[in-house]
């Protein structure tokens, strides 16, 4: 009598509701709900937030641990504007996933749009930790910063993130960072050098910052009736 048939007949088969064995973390989507998942991207392509949101779901119930899913669900939550359901699936994405840039950006930018400036600052600089001249992490990070008037920190920033990238975007960022201090003439200067950076709302947000410092100037220079 074979081994396998003795075990059989000395234990019996299972119970029927005998737990299932844990999930397996893993940041790539299986093969099973790999189309779901490649329909969720494409409705973050085309900013079809709720039905990427309906798909990452799917893919979830499959995969509950699935890194991928879990920030393609945070990303669709945020761009609907509910930042605090998307800490959810995003802390558990950076929890299992701790070297995916993804997934630490926007845990920080559901952060930021909640008002929780520390893990805001603390996973922006975890997505700078994983690739440094990431400039959607790096301007979390300056909003940050700025708001907390921690400009000196700000500049040390962008200074590294010069390093290991020579992109335009810093220099919005840092005539931003110039203009609040009311340093006109250097924001000015970066405006020059950025004005042509891919992303068009760097330089709207320096010209903004430019014009709003240009006001405070006059406003402080008009004398006291």
């Amino acid at each position: 009598m074979s081994t396998l048939l003795l075990l059989f007949l000395t234990f019996g088969s299972p119970p029927a509701d005998a737990k299932k064995p844990p999930p397996v973390a893993a940041w790539r989507v299986g093969d099973a709900v790999a189309d779901e998942h490649k329909k969720g991207m494409l409705a973050l392509t085309s900013a079809d937030w709720a039905a990427a949101e309906a798909s990452f779901k799917l893919v979830l119930a499959a995969e509950p641990e699935c890194g991928q899913a879990l920030t393609g669900l945070g990303r669709a939550m945020v761009m609907q504007g509910r930042a605090v359901e998307a800490l959810t699936p995003l802390q558990s994405a950076t929890r299992l996933f701790a070297d995916q840039l993804e997934a630490h950006l926007w845990h920080a930018k559901a952060a930021a749009a909640t008002g929780d400036r520390q893990t805001a600052l603390s996973e922006a600089k975890a997505a700078i930790g994983v690739k440094a001249g990431n400039v959607d992490a790096q301007r979390v990070a300056q909003g940050v910063l700025r708001e907390e008037k921690r400009h000196d920190e700000a500049h040390a920033m962008l200074a590294t993130a010069r390093v290991a990238a020579n992109n335009p975007a810093f220099d919005c960022m840092e005539g931003v960072l110039f203009a609040r201090e009311g340093k006109l003439g250097d924001a000015q200067r970066m405006g020059t050098t950025c004005s042509g950076v891919p992303d068009t709302t760097l330089y709207s947000e320096l010209t903004r910052e430019i014009s709003e410092a240009v006001t405070r100037s006059e406003t402080e220079a008009v004398p006291a009736p």
